[in-house]
């Protein structure tokens, strides 16, 4: 029989702390924006580092400068895609990306276990309106539950669990649509003969990287994860590029900032035509959210340690 590990690392919880959605600003939906006029997109970016990926946003969605275009996609919500699936067109079987990027799912990513004494409410709006979007089973532990109550429930949201995993025949309840929209994504800014850029943890570039076809091994991904400098989807993201012979440009979280300022310069250049404080404004503006000096590891630990 399937027991529930309470203490293992969730997996959709680590999916959903992987995405650039998480940030210092909140968790925010973001659909990539790969522009026409830009030399530069970056196709992979660790979440943990919010500060980072705000700058990047807010880059990518001026209306008046483009200094670089973002593949990265996070979906926080069903309407925006959390919960839904693509097509894998080299399945044969009209599948859809799970299979290949995460394997068979266990039935607990089906399970949403929440301690009524341990959340605000805020936090359970939103752990609720996850598990809708995902199709879990969400057990309540309230302060009133003994022991044996809460053995009882858990147990019925098990049996509920593995009957939402069955039903999706063991596919990831996050699922795949943020990798097709990421995919695509790609290969438009591969038409438009843009640079790829993939980032790394601090200290870790190169690290971590698995071959396309072991993405659905799960020890092999295990041993992946155990030195890596990249996050859960990330992993995917770059085997995917790897696999396909797209060229892509490695670089260390620190090196962030130059290639920003590098996007700043570059549209400068070649916007001759635009106003200068125009130009100056929205630099600085963007600039600003990454004005942080070195990153520290005692600053990354206290964020999110998976994307």
């Amino acid at each position: 029989m399937n027991t529930i590990q309470l203490n293992k690392p969730h997996p959709a919880e680590e999916f959903l702390k992987s995405g650039q959605g998480l940030t210092s600003s909140g968790r925010i939906a973001f659909p990539g924006c790969v522009l026409p006029n830009c030399s530069d997109c970056v196709v992979s970016f660790p979440g943990k580092y919010g500060a980072e990926w705000d700058a990047a946003v807010l880059a990518a969605r001026m209306t008046t400068q483009h200094p670089l275009s973002l593949a990265c996609v996070f979906f926080t919500d069903k309407e925006s895609g959390l919960g839904c699936h693509g097509t894998n067109p080299d399945s044969g079987t009209n599948q859809c990306w799970c299979p290949t990027i995460y394997g068979k799912i266990s039935f607990d990513a089906y399970l949403c276990v929440v301690d009524l004494r341990q959340i605000t409410e805020d936090e359970l709006e939103r752990r609720e309106a996850d598990a809708a979007a995902m199709g879990q089973c969400l057990v309540k532990r309230t302060k009133l539950d003994t022991d044996k109550q809460w053995r009882r429930k858990l147990e019925q949201a098990r049996l509920e669990a593995e009957a939402n995993c069955a039903a999706n025949r063991g596919r990831a309840p996050w699922g795949c649509h943020w990798f097709e929209k990421w995919q695509q994504n790609v290969e438009l800014a591969v038409q438009r003969g843009q640079t790829l850029h993939v980032f790394y943890f601090e200290n870790m570039k190169g690290e971590g990287k698995m071959k396309w076809e072991d993405l659905c091994d799960q020890r092999a991904k295990a041993d992946a994860r155990r030195y890596s400098g990249l996050g859960v989807s990330q992993t995917a993201e770059v085997a995917y590029l790897d696999m396909r012979h797209i060229c892509y440009v490695e670089h260390d979280i620190t090196e962030f900032k130059a290639i920003l300022e590098k996007g700043w310069h570059r549209y400068q250049e070649e916007n001759l035509r635009l106003p200068q404080p125009t130009r100056a404004r929205g630099r600085t503006q963007a600039v600003r959210e990454v004005e942080l000096g070195p990153i520290s590891r005692a600053r990354a630990d206290r964020r999110m340690t998976i994307r």
